[in-house]
């Protein structure tokens, strides 16, 4: 495991080496909000084979960076989803409960313009350039807002492996690397556990 500077290096040069890639998935992320605002409704089997592509970009990213830790995680989580997306359902997509709906937004949000990392002056930059689909954080806090808002996609393993990874790359943030904002991705992941036996006991 390299150290707390060399890992918050690693991450500033994918941000700072790799600007068009962040505006790339920008455009990826506020097209799929468009077309959901648009009634598009996707298959549970569809978004969820859809995760893995944006988690096969952050392992990506952290393979370039030197960053095998990273790389070998993001690489096995995009591959257990992708298997478990082709898994699940074929049914329509559904909105959770309004307390879940709400939380699942903020992550999304907070995912699009997670601010640490980018270096600009102006504001309006965090909503096209900021590491979302580049780093494991911000892109985690998007996965898991949209595992929130839409039923975990149906899939218990999907859910589960997004809970982990969300508690453990919010513990390592906030714990090990001081950044705090990464209190968000923690809090979302809990939320989502919650949502989880919430489901597990409705089932039962």
């Amino acid at each position: 495991m390299p150290k707390t500077q060399e890992i918050l290096q690693m991450l500033q040069s994918i941000v700072d080496d790799y600007p068009a890639s962040a505006i790339v998935w920008h455009v990826v992320f506020f097209g799929i909000i468009a077309f959901l605002f648009a009634k598009w409704v996707p298959s549970n089997r569809l978004f969820g084979i859809m995760l893995s592509i944006p988690l096969l970009s952050v392992a990506v990213f952290a393979w370039k960076s030197g960053n095998p830790f990273n790389g070998i995680l993001f690489s096995m989580l995009a591959i257990f989803i992708f298997i478990f997306g082709l898994r699940a359902t074929a049914q329509p997509v559904s909105l959770s409960a309004l307390p879940f709906l709400l939380v699942g937004i903020i992550l999304v949000v907070f995912g699009l313009i997670y601010p640490h990392f980018l270096k600009t002056d102006s504001l309006f930059r965090y909503l096209y350039a900021s590491p979302a689909g580049l780093i494991p954080c911000p892109t985690l806090s998007i996965l898991i807002g949209l595992a929130l808002i839409y039923n975990g996609f149906g899939s218990q393993p999907i859910t589960i492996a997004l809970i982990a990874f969300g508690l453990f790359y919010g513990l390592f943030g906030v714990l090990k690397l001081a950044v705090y904002l990464d209190l968000f991705l923690l809090l979302g992941a809990a939320t989502l556990l919650i949502r989880y036996f919430g489901m597990v006991r409705t089932s039962g």
